[in-house]
């Protein structure tokens, strides 16, 4: 684990392993787990990870798979709602690396939120779900204020990476299928409004569904260039 930070009892290894063995192993039990593009992941550096929410289960799932993919670095965090860091568990998703956020009123949780631009831009892996709350079945409006924040104004260009997610109903198993899009870069100075839609759209055609709302509209002067892409 790379660091602790104010505000959060960190990152802790026997917890996060717990989540991982539950993802990789125990689910597997009862879901046919599918995974593609995991060569797409960085081995290391900040790293923004945009995951569909369709389920409960796509946290623990998602963390296994993008913990491996990584090449096991140890450092992922995640957005999660509030209501997981409740007495009630005990921290435990707190040292799995969960930043709590109030979903309704995201106001409350500026702290929590600059917390995790600190953690991304330490050079760890941070994930979010832009739906803001579990969307089965479809595509729900991504909320930019989120992406913006955690991002702000990078010193250096960041790694972007969408996660599709989906279910299906199987024989014996539920099918689960993840799948890895490509790295795509941010950098201060970049459309982030246009680039956080057609990370949308990716995100929706990974997980199989489209992404029925409007582009924002181009400011003057924004080229192409804006939203390119490098491995």
């Amino acid at each position: 684990m790379k660091e602790k930070f104010e505000g959060h009892p960190g990152k802790r290894r026997i917890p996060s392993g717990i989540l991982y063995i539950l993802g990789s192993a125990f689910y597997r039990i009862f879901f046919n787990v599918r995974i593609e593009g995991t060569e797409n992941i960085p081995n290391e550096g900040p790293l923004l990870i945009l995951s569909k929410h369709s389920s409960y289960h796509d946290i623990p799932l998602g963390y296994s798979v993008l913990t491996r993919a990584s090449g096991k670095r140890n450092d992922f965090w995640c957005v999660m709602k509030d209501a997981l860091a409740s007495p009630i568990f005990m921290g435990f998703f707190l040292k799995c690396g969960g930043v709590p956020i109030n979903r309704e009123n995201p106001e409350k949780s500026k702290s929590q939120l600059i917390l995790a631009r600190k953690v991304l831009h330490a050079g760890n892996m941070l994930g979010i779900f832009p739906e803001q709350t579990r969307v089965p079945g479809k595509m729900g409006r991504g909320k930019e204020a989120g992406f913006r924040f955690v991002m702000g104004k990078p010193k250096e260009k960041v790694a972007v990476v969408c996660l599709g997610i989906s279910y299906e109903k199987g024989f014996l198993r539920k099918k689960a299928t993840l799948k890895i899009g490509k790295v795509h870069f941010f950098q201060s100075g970049m459309d982030a409004s246009q680039f956080f839609h057609e990370r949308m759209v990716e995100m929706g055609e990974l997980s199989g569904f489209s992404y029925n709302f409007p582009p924002p509209k181009k400011k003057e002067g924004t080229g192409n260039e804006t939203t390119k892409s490098s491995v």
